[in-house]
């Protein structure tokens, strides 16, 4: 089979991931699961990196990962290419045909008032693949839906396409538009936003310029690896030396907004997102700042009232209203 109608099929499943081997069989996930899609002759891998502007230079010559985006069958689809046992591998994801509301995406009540806010930090956190880029574009344009905003994304590749009548959105792509993101960040901050969209904190330098854009007043949105909010934090200041992590966390504290942590769990007809939330108090604040982060777990289960809530609480709750089953709960709360 050529690619392009590996990409068809995959499109043509609503599958969400394709993954390209040569010589070998292509496999898409499905539902989480994968399974075997046809086989990939080398010929027609290479044709079709040797057709992609610049694309199979940089992965033979320096010998990089490369991520990228493009447009099929009407689709969005993001890309990434790398090497494996020195020949070409793909591997696709299938983007939603349009951004999602936080409703459709089922977001809690405290995740749906974020839209609200104005400042800080918010961090979408879970594991890849998990649907922190959707869930990140449907609070950006659920809050531009709320009210006019300059918009600008430092995004590795650009993902969804924006659009809203009355707001600004200038999205920018690592290589093609900026070269780093730390000194995108700083330069974004002279261009007057009310948003800044960075699409993943992946080292130090982007995360000393985001949480000095978020205490700057900008409200700063943005993803970070990590399994929990409660682990958020730490994650964070991983980054750094030892003898810098004390003032990280005194900084992510003075400018966290909320951590929303997502995981994705079988649901009768696919999968679902379910999330949990963390909320800025005084007394999270606290925990962040001296490393108490035990507690936040804690803190988390007796905020209700505030609107936050962990895995365990939205997983009985789903439950209990018939969106998941026991299983599903399971899964959600097991890992």
């Amino acid at each position: 089979m050529t690619v392009e109608a590996l990409l068809g099929l995959l499109v043509e499943r609503e599958g969400s991931d394709l993954h390209l081997t040569p010589d070998a069989p292509a496999f898409l996930r499905k539902d989480g699961e994968l399974v075997p899609a046809g086989w990939l002759p080398a010929m027609s891998l290479g044709a079709w990196l040797g057709g992609q502007a610049g694309l199979l230079r940089r992965l033979q010559r320096a010998k990089e990962d490369v991520d990228f985006s493009l447009s099929f069958a009407g689709r969005r689809l993001r890309g990434h290419a790398y090497m494996a046992g020195g020949r070409e591998a793909l591997a696709f994801r299938l983007l939603p045909e349009r951004i999602p509301t936080l409703e459709e995406i089922g977001a809690p009540e405290g995740l749906a008032k974020l839209p609200k806010a104005r400042h800080g930090l918010i961090l979408l956190c879970g594991r890849t693949g998990s649907g922190k880029s959707t869930t990140l574009a449907a609070l950006l344009l659920a809050m531009a839906r709320r009210r006019h905003l300059h918009c600008i994304s430092l995004e590795d590749p650009v993902e969804f396409l924006y659009h809203e009548d009355g707001s600004i959105f200038h999205q920018r792509e690592l290589g093609r538009d900026f070269t780093a993101f730390d000194a995108a960040v700083r330069s974004a901050l002279r261009e007057d936003p009310d948003v800044l969209l960075i699409s993943e904190l992946r080292d130090c330098e982007t995360i000393r310029a985001a949480l000095a854009a978020a205490e700057a007043g900008t409200l700063v949105l943005s993803t970070i690896h990590a399994r929990t909010a409660a682990e958020a934090p730490q994650r964070l200041a991983d980054f750094f030396p030892a003898e810098e992590q004390g003032s990280v966390r005194a900084a992510f504290a003075a400018s966290l907004t909320a951590i929303a942590s997502e995981r994705l769990v079988r649901v009768p007809h696919g999968r679902r997102a379910v999330y949990e939330l963390l909320l800025r108090t005084p007394a999270i604040c606290h925990m962040i700042r001296t490393a108490d982060d035990q507690q936040i777990a804690s803190a988390m289960l007796s905020g209700a009232r505030l609107g936050m809530t962990t895995f365990s609480q939205e997983g009985q709750r789903l439950l209990q209203s018939g969106v998941l089953t026991q299983q599903s709960v399971q899964e959600l709360t097991g890992e």
